[in-house]
């Protein structure tokens, strides 16, 4: 996607990954999610997933045609990303808004809301294929804190970075870097640099991930 040097092509990409992943299983719908933080972290812009997501719910309708549960199941993805944090939840009004009148995306929309703010819906939602990392996205981030604070508290470096990579939750690291970068500014000291640019160097944490956890 970088080589082709056309970021326009961006939400046409999302569109196409949800659609082929819709109509496969499971793990393959799980996968796309994954690649969709991933790809949000590296290379695509809120508005790129914004603007994928609307052309997904335009032809919603003609989706349903090939695939029966497609409203569903966009649905779970819009939720997901939101979950995810690839989306914010005022996001999902912005995309209501750039529908066309009477468009049915308009009631995807309002079930992935309705999925959001349900109760327990982080868990649920990062289950929803039998995927996920199985945790609440609060979740992830207490235990990225008390990652951090037992290495400050005098842990080692390579260890850390091991806890680290071992979250698997590779899509999540500008939360590193960001709860980091609090951890060293109430502590004054540097040992949370000194792990942020180990875990750089061998590769933990890429240049887009520091630069959104900054």
């Amino acid at each position: 996607l970088v080589d082709l040097g056309a970021p326009e092509l961006n939400p046409i990409f999302l569109k196409r990954l949800v659609t082929l992943a819709m109509d496969r299983k499971n793990r393959e719908k799980e996968m796309a999610s994954v690649l969709l933080s991933a790809l949000h972290i590296e290379i695509f812009s809120t508005e790129d997933i914004v603007n994928g997501f609307v052309l997904l719910l335009e032809s919603a309708e003609d989706t349903a045609l090939d695939i029966l549960d497609a409203s569903n199941e966009l649905a779970l993805f819009l939720a997901r990303a939101v979950i995810d944090d690839v989306l914010a939840p005022l996001n999902l009004d912005e995309i209501a808004c750039k529908l066309p009148a009477n468009c049915s995306g308009s009631e995807t929309v309002h079930m992935a809301r309705s999925l959001v703010f349900s109760r327990h819906a982080g868990e649920r939602i990062l289950r929803c294929w039998g995927g996920g990392s199985g945790w609440a996205v609060e979740d992830a981030k207490d235990k990225i804190w008390k990652l951090l604070e037992e290495y400050e508290s005098g842990g080692v470096v390579g260890e850390a970075c091991r806890c680290i990579r071992d979250l698997g939750l590779p899509f999540f690291n500008h939360e590193v870097v960001k709860k980091a970068l609090v951890m060293a500014m109430e502590k004054k000291n540097d040992r949370m640099l000194d792990l942020l640019q180990e875990c750089f160097v061998v590769g933990i944490i890429t240049t887009n991930q520091m630069t959104k956890g900054f």
